[in-house]
């Protein structure tokens, strides 16, 4: 995947209460990266948030990364919500 950026719909997601929240990225947002990577994402029009998009392992071919508490709040998003992703590889 080259430094461009690429833009997707995702939902935010949290599997229980006292974890963070994250967003799946699928395996064509990384182009043939198979490892954690640095990047800039902008939720709708908030940010840019500097997070590691990482493999989810497993077995899987997706990745995912973690969203604070702070991001959330600043992009006005909450869990099960739909959002405008665009990432932007920084490695």
């Amino acid at each position: 995947m080259s430094q461009s950026k690429t833009t997707f719909k995702a939902r935010v997601l949290r599997k229980q209460l006292d974890l963070p929240r994250y967003i799946v990225v699928a395996p064509e947002y990384v182009g043939e990266r198979t490892h954690a990577f640095p990047a800039e994402v902008m939720l709708n029009d908030a940010g840019p948030f500097k997070r590691n998009i990482r493999p989810w392992g497993k077995g899987s071919d997706v990745f995912f990364f973690n969203l604070t508490e702070p991001q959330c709040t600043k992009a006005g998003l909450d869990t099960n919500d739909e959002c405008k992703v665009t990432l932007t590889p920084k490695g």
